[in-house]
């Protein structure tokens, strides 16, 4: 019998409703890779009516995750990133089951139909990835307080917010526990410590990386992010922290996804909202096209004043 895809997710209690937004998305703009793919999440923290809300989305595996070494579990990166942005170690293991395992971040939303990654990557060298767009940091060292010397530092970074991992992956049986044990050895090195660690075991394993073009894993550092007339992109992914979905400015696709969720039950978001935000709200602006997906003024200054001065000609009389 064939092996299936799967879609992974790793969540806490704490962005449950991120995690909503994300399958919601995925059911609307992905179905053909639902057809012949599990939805996998990893938790800690959920309660049955946590996974019961999430099962009236889509069908979930749920998997309680727990750290595969002994560490020190106070350290700033557990505190900062969670326990659970290290279960991506877990997939491949998983691979013994499944043919493909798509890894996406939660602070995503779906965008498009995600059956073009399986179907057009993974095939070669068993990884895809999207390589990094951070302005002035795309390299490898931008993971490690130190630079490591055993490794080359100077390769392009790839971004672990969305990684796709298949069966035929180099040395696959040694990669999970090799990556938990460095995990546990350079803790007070690592800045991203998932992705550094990842990046590094390409290069000690001789794997290549496919790349993904950037609307596989669509950041904010992206010009293509917050364009509203584009239909191509894939995957939205606010990392970093300051632009989120639901707190940098209203952005009218997540919202309606947003606002399923609390239809559903789900409890608000806790986090304090940018003051554009605020505003925008306040005196119900999202009604008028030109707040969409608006750059924050105070935050982004002059990415607003560009916004503000192309919003005539790129969006006024277009249908997006």
């Amino acid at each position: 019998m064939e092996k299936r895809n799967a879609i992974f997710f790793a969540c806490n209690q704490r962005f449950l409703f991120t995690l909503a937004v994300a399958l919601l998305s995925l059911k609307k703009n992905s179905p053909k890779a639902l057809e012949n793919s599990d939805v996998l999440v990893f938790y800690q923290g959920f309660n049955e009516q946590d996974k019961a809300l999430l099962n009236k989305i889509l069908p979930c595996k749920f998997f309680e995750y727990k750290f595969a070494v002994e560490t020190n579990f106070d350290h700033i990166n557990f505190k900062h990133f969670s326990q659970l942005t290290f279960a991506r170690y877990e997939i491949f293991d998983m691979l013994d089951t499944y043919k493909k395992v798509l890894y996406i971040d939660v602070d995503v939303m779906i965008g498009g139909e995600l059956n073009y990654i399986f179907e057009n990557y993974g095939d070669k060298t068993g990884v895809a990835m999207c390589e990094d767009t951070q302005k002035g940091l795309t390299l490898i060292t931008k993971n490690f307080v130190n630079p490591m010397p055993q490794y080359d530092m100077t390769l392009p970074c790839y971004n672990a917010g969305v990684t796709l991992f298949c069966d035929n992956i180099k040395d696959r049986q040694h990669l999970k526990m090799w990556c938990y044990e460095r995990t546990a050895e350079w803790l007070d090195n690592l800045v991203c410590p998932d992705q550094g660690v990842v990046n590094v075991m390409f290069q000690e394993f001789g794997i290549t990386v496919e790349v993904l073009p950037d609307i596989c894993n669509c950041l904010p550092s992206n010009p293509k992010y917050l364009d509203k007339r584009r239909k191509d992109i894939l995957i939205y992914h606010c990392a970093g922290g300051g632009v989120r979905f639901w707190t940098y400015t209203w952005n009218a696709p997540w919202q309606k996804f947003y606002k399923e969720y609390l239809e559903l039950g789900g409890a608000p978001h806790p986090d304090k909202e940018h003051a554009w935000l605020k505003f925008i709200k306040k005196y119900n602006l999202q009604r008028f096209r030109f707040f969409d997906r608006s750059p924050d003024p105070q935050m982004h200054p002059a990415r607003f004043l560009k916004y503000l001065l192309i919003y005539p000609f790129k969006y006024a009389f277009r249908k997006y």
